[in-house]
């Protein structure tokens, strides 16, 4: 498998953003004594061997941020990865990491942004060897990369088992899906709708009561935001707003193209400031009724 040259940029010292071809960003935390790697990508070209001679020869761990392709679409280069014991299911309809989603999602990605990229989905996206050792993640684990710590929040809502990071050296939240502009709210892992809206917004209510820990917050997608640059201030009080105006039945919903699958029918929204909230399948309108 052969190393791919990937974008990436050096965000804050020690902490550096990989751009896997717009599909998703991978990022690397390099302590003086280790190093953390968060999320694997899809699993297009030889991240591993990338990170390894382009960014850190240091000793590292690998956490997933929560159960989705494009997030564990790599995990399978790397020998051990902690994710949280509520995603440790992969078997996910849709998301599963399959070379046929990885490959698909390739695909997708490279005709939403009308892009060529510089490498070959048939021969840089490949089966892996063997799946990864799966540790379980819990909230308020510490990795003690020498004169840095990152600390793991559990933060459910786009997953059940969704996980965000906070670096105490570069002050920076990593987000990873549990907010961003087109959030995607799951299905399943609550009681009900409300419960699982509830559950989402409490969690970042959270992440906000956190301010003193955090200065920015990145996600892991950067097409609300450039490579390299934090996501909108507004976006995690905005997602909040968003969840509360559901839970109070006065969300202001659209219907508009699906952002990601140019080919699903149109999606219907909730929206407050710069975050739109969906499902990723089904109408968010009909099990948030407006009074």
């Amino acid at each position: 498998m052969r190393t791919i040259k990937m974008p990436f940029c050096e965000i804050a010292e020690g902490v550096y953003e990989i751009d896997e071809f717009d599909l998703v960003s991978v990022f690397v935390i390099v302590g003086s004594e280790r190093a953390l790697v968060i999320d694997t990508g899809t699993g297009a070209g030889d991240l591993r061997r990338f990170i390894e001679t382009k960014i850190t020869d240091k000793p590292y761990d690998v956490v997933i941020s929560h159960a989705h392709g494009d997030h564990n679409g790599g995990a399978g280069f790397f020998d051990k990865v902690y994710v949280h014991p509520l995603d440790m299911n992969w078997d996910i309809p849709g998301v599963t990491p399959t070379l046929e989603f990885r490959r698909d999602y390739a695909r997708t990605i490279a005709r939403r942004e009308g892009k060529h990229y510089d490498y070959d989905v048939e021969k840089d996206i490949v089966e892996w060897e063997k799946p990864p050792e799966k540790l379980p993640m819990e909230d308020g684990q510490v990795f003690d990369l020498g004169d840095r710590k990152v600390t793991a929040y559990h933060c459910p809502g786009h997953t059940a088992g969704e996980m965000v990071f906070i670096d105490d050296k570069s002050r920076i939240l990593f987000l990873a899906d549990a907010c961003n502009c087109n959030l995607l709210l799951a299905h399943g892992f609550g009681k009900d709708a409300r419960d699982e809206a509830e559950t989402a917004k409490a969690g970042l209510e959270r992440l906000l009561s956190m301010k003193g820990k955090w200065d920015c917050f990145y996600n892991a997608h950067h097409d609300f935001r450039g490579l390299g640059q934090t996501l909108y201030p507004s976006a995690i009080q905005d997602a909040i707003n968003c969840y509360e105006s559901l839970l109070s039945g006065t969300a202001e919903f659209h219907k508009e193209a699906d952002p990601l699958f140019l080919d699903n029918p149109p999606k219907v929204f909730a929206q407050s400031g710069v975050v739109k909230i969906s499902y990723m399948d089904g109408d968010i309108s009909k099990a948030f009724p407006n009074k």
